[in-house]
Order: C-alpha cells, then structure tokens, then sequence
C-alpha cells in the first residue's frame, strides 16, 4: 500500500582483483630481522588440524602466525615493534612486547591468539614489520582465496619467497627443516589500549538487564571492572565483597544494554536528509540512477573523510547506540578508534561478519557464506535484499535460494518485497529481517510485511538506515516502528518486542551474544542510561529523544553523557 503525501512528509519532519604475491625483498635479506613464514589457513579439529602454538585449541582464531627471524650474528631487541596487515585496513597493529630480544640466528613466532591479527583469505592481505618509529622494515603478501589448508608461505630452501606446498609449516625454526613441535619461542603482542577500559565503577539506577521481560530491577546496582559487567545487584540485597570501596554513581536513569544499529551506511551520514521531490519508485535501482541523487550525495566534501566518520559515530552515540552496522570497510583508517562498536570490523578477538550491498547478481556463488555455514565459522551475512515493492525485487530472493544462499545466519536488509512465501522460507532456517520503516516508507511508499514476518518466525530487528532517508539512530527509529504498529498493523508487537529488536535480537543473530547485549555477569559494558519518565521501562525507551541520553557506555569505557555522570566518572 502506498501511504499518503502528507504521511510521507510527517515521517521526514520525525527524522530531522586481490594483491599479487610480492615481499620487500626477492630473496631472504642477511642483514636485517625479517618475515620468515607465515600461515593463513590453519585447519581446525574436525578436519585433523594441528594445534601450532599448543594452546589446546585448533584454527584461524589461534594458530594464524607470522614468524620472525633474526638472520645476523646480534641479538636484537624489538619490543616496542609493531606487526600489521595491510596498511590503513584490517586488523589493528599490535605492539610486540618490551623486552623481546631477537638472539642471533633465532626464530619468534606471533600467533593470533595474541596479536588479534586476523589473515583475510578471501581478499588477500599484507603482513607488515615495523620497527617502533613506525618505519616499515619488511612486507609480504598473498593473493585472493589464494592460501591452502596448513600450508604456508615463506623463504623456500633456495631463499625465495613462494607457497611452501612441499612440507608442513615449521613455526619456530628454519623452512626447510622438520617441526620441531609447540614448544618454540612465541612472542607477546599487544594491541592499543587506548580504548581499553582500566578500572571499576557502580552504576546505580532501575537495571533493565534484557535477560527476560521480567527481568528488571527497580533499584539496581551495576559493578564494571576492567570493561566487564562483574555484579548485578539489587541494593535490597546488600552489595557483594568484590564492589566494596568502588565508586559508586547514581544516574537517577534507567540502565540498558547499549543499542545495536544493524543496518546503516555511516559513511553518507553527512547528507541531510533528501527532500527528492518525486512520489517515490518501485525498487531501489531506480533512484540510484536519478539524476537527483548524485546532486544530494554532493555535499562538497569526501565521504571518506574522518570527519564524517567522526559525524556518524557521534551521532550514534548520541542516540544510545554501542555498535552499528554499515561503516565502510575501506579506509578504516579514519575510524580505527570509533566510538561506537563497528559490526563488520573486528570485535571480541573475531571478525566472522559479512555484508553485500549491491545486487545478488543470478549467478553469484557466495562460496565464503556456504563454506563459512558448513564450517560453524560464519556469523552473519548482511544483505541488501528485496528493496523495492515490484516483482523483480521479490525475484532477488528466488536467486537467494536457487544458488543454495538461504542461510540461518543471513540478514535481509529491507525484503520490503518479501511476501509470505518468501518470510515463511526464510523464518523456516532461522534468518532474521533488518527492517528500516522510515526508509522504505519515504523511498517506496511501503514498507516490510513485518507482521507476517514476525508470525513466520523471522527474527526481526530494527535499523535507521542512512540519513538522506532514515533516521538518526535505532532509538529514533523506533518511533516510526511504534507508529506504524499501532496505526497499521494494529499493536502486533509489545513495547518489549520493540526494545529487542534494537538489542538482544541482533546479538543473538550475529554471534555476539556470549560477548554483549544483556546486562549480565561476564558480559562486556556496553550501556545506555536514559531519564525515567515512564514506569514501564520498554515504553520508556520508545518515547526517549536524544536530551534523554544520561550516559553511553562502550567496553566499560564513558563515551558520552551528561555533565554530572561524566564529572563523576572522570577517573574512568
């Protein structure tokens, strides 16, 4: 149904090829520390994999490494160093420890589960030295999809640099001799801690932990050490030993998990929004060929300046939100310490989480979404979906299931196409909906059959979109879906419904939630406070504006609140 001109403009006032193979050197230098080997593709457990650094556990997330070694007759001491991926990308650098000395003719091999630093076999990627100025001091790298199961690259027998196809890997010593097994010298490497947080709090106010409806404590109590939710409490209880003596803070707020937005394109988030003049199209490839739509992306400046990666995450926070989707995944270097958690990025030692956004072409194959489903390994994939409210946007999700591409961990984006066939298929393997209302109704004129969505089984969340359509973060997003239920779909979804569709909805479809999204023991501090104006604590975050933020919380780090919360939490 297409809703009215004058409803159309009530919704826009509410919302005010990889790298080739290549190193620094053709052959192994003699005078200089240098990349020795490194390993990609380690097999995990299921498929007779070999536990490298012998931590007892098998795979990419620990047995990744890259090996150093010391080819002169001095020792050398490189704590301070810095190891990376490709520049101005991927994963943060890590700092390798102080006091690691390089004796003379020795190997040091950094194993992910220390530095953090992700191999991206997909794309191809970089592995970097730097010494502690900076100063790159050696470089190799892969091609696309290029690295095989528990082989490595490195300096063959000859002291050229190529895929060693012919023998194991061999962490801790020479390439061309056998493993001498896990007990070789491995490094420590550390990332920034500059957004780390040290230290130990109470938050005080009525805890609305997200764990069940019922599950909210009046007056409340929150303990934070070292970034992680370590007490729940009530202060009818007593409060326990581990918070004795913490600085303890009253927020006179309600306490929740910190707002997830899961879709986003923060990048665009500079663009006011787009008055386009027009009574909207049927799918999204017509407006992006509009000629008025390159004139609103024109804003006068990069879209991939910092700036507007500083806008965007500001104006997240701003609104409660802790993490969102849709930052760019090229030059991160402009956003490496966002505010708010980046879904696609790297986040609790992992980065499992893919997006597409432009079309499902009929004979994409999407072979890291099917091996990533049959191995455990994928999180979830985000994709742009069914936009649109015509035939062929409905078509895209035959193409979806034709090509064996309809999985449990898949995100559909809009599916404002998706009639009851399509949501009962896709609720039938446990994928969820990203459902953007302002969006679709100000572009289309409609919006998703979340209602039946919802009765299928489909896990739903809920997203502002972009700002030349959407709205300026989940918690203003909500307003839209609130009304929308109540004068459309007539009440289908409780304020408590609503709320989960901007918290544990999300992180329980994207693997996050043994990490985030409920105030619970173990949990990281990620946290919204608002005012209290309502008694019902759901209803309270439907009705909240952004005045009504008290504080946000990132990693137990304050990021954003008012003056008093901050001035007391200025130690923190």
């Amino acid at each position: 149904m297409r809703v009215s001109a004058m409803t159309a403009i009530l919704l826009m006032l509410m919302t005010s090829l990889g790298p080739v193979m290549v190193t620094s050197a053709e052959t192994a230098p003699s005078d200089a520390i240098y990349i020795n080997e490194i390993l990609v593709s380690p097999n995990n457990e299921q498929y007779d994999g070999t536990d490298w650094n012998g931590d007892g556990s098998m795979g990419i997330y620990s047995d990744q490494f890259v090996e150093l070694h010391n080819p002169t007759s001095d020792a050398i001491d490189i704590g301070g160093w810095w190891l990376d991926d490709i520049a101005d990308g991927g994963s943060p650098a890590c700092s390798i420890g102080w006091g690691t000395v390089l004796e003379a003719g020795a190997y040091v091999t950094f194993y992910r589960s220390w530095t953090g630093i992700e191999f991206d076999f997909w794309d191809g990627d970089t592995v970097r030295l730097l010494d502690g100025s900076g100063t790159e001091m050696d470089s190799v790298s892969y091609g696309a999809e290029d690295s095989d199961w528990d082989v490595s690259y490195g300096y063959d027998s000859g002291g050229n640099w190529a895929k060693l196809s012919e023998g194991s890997p061999t962490p801790g010593g020479s390439n061309d001799q056998e493993w001498g097994g896990a007990n070789h010298l491995q490094g420590n490497c550390y990332p920034p801690q500059d957004h780390v947080h040290n230290g130990e709090y109470v938050l005080e106010g009525r805890v609305v932990t997200m764990v069940s409806e019922s599950d909210v404590i009046e007056d409340g109590r929150v303990l934070v050490r070292d970034g992680i939710i370590e007490a729940v409490w009530s202060a009818a209880e007593g409060a326990p030993a581990t918070a004795a003596g913490v600085l303890s803070i009253p927020t006179s707020g309600t306490i929740y998990p910190g707002f997830i937005d899961p879709h986003n394109h923060a990048k665009y988030n500079l663009i006011p929004l787009w008055d386009h003049g027009t009574d909207g199209w049927d799918n999204r490839y017509q407006w992006q060929a509009y000629s008025g739509y390159s004139d609103a992306k024109d804003i006068g400046c990069s879209l991939y300046d910092s700036s507007a990666m500083r806008f965007a995450e500001l104006r997240a926070v701003a609104g409660g939100n802790t993490a969102l989707q849709g930052s760019s995944t090229s030059h991160t270097d402009t956003f490496e310490t966002m505010l708010a958690r980046n879904i696609e990025l790297y986040n609790f030692g992992k980065d499992y989480i893919h997006t597409k956004v432009t079309e499902l072409e009929s004979d994409y194959s999407g072979q890291h979404i099917k091996d990533g489903n049959s191995s455990g390994e994928l999180d979830a994939w985000f994709l742009h979906l069914a936009e649109g409210i015509d035939e062929s946007s409905r078509a895209e999700f035959d193409i979806l299931v034709s090509n064996d591409l309809l999985v449990g961990e898949v995100v559909i984006i809009h599916g404002t196409a998706l009639k009851q066939p399509e949501l009962s298929a896709l609720g039938d393997v446990g994928g969820s909906l990203a459902w953007s209302p302002t969006s679709n109704l100000l572009l289309y004129g409609d919006t998703t059959d979340v209602a039946t969505a919802k009765a299928e089984g489909v896990n739903i969340m809920i997203g502002p979109d972009w700002a030349p359509s959407g709205s300026k973060s989940s918690m203003h997003e909500l307003k839209t879906a609130d009304w929308w239920d109540d004068n459309v779909l007539g009440d289908v979804f409780t304020d408590y419904e609503l709320v989960q569709a901007i918290t544990t909805n999300i992180v329980d479809a994207i693997g996050w939630s043994e990490h985030t999204g409920r105030i619970q023991e173990g949990l990281a501090a990620d946290l919204v406070v608002l005012d209290t104006f309502r008694s019902d604590p759901y209803r309270n975050v439907v009705d909240a504006i952004d005045p009504d933020v008290r504080l946000v919380v990132v990693g137990g780090l304050a990021i954003y609140g008012d003056v008093d919360i901050m001035q007391a939490m200025d130690d923190e």
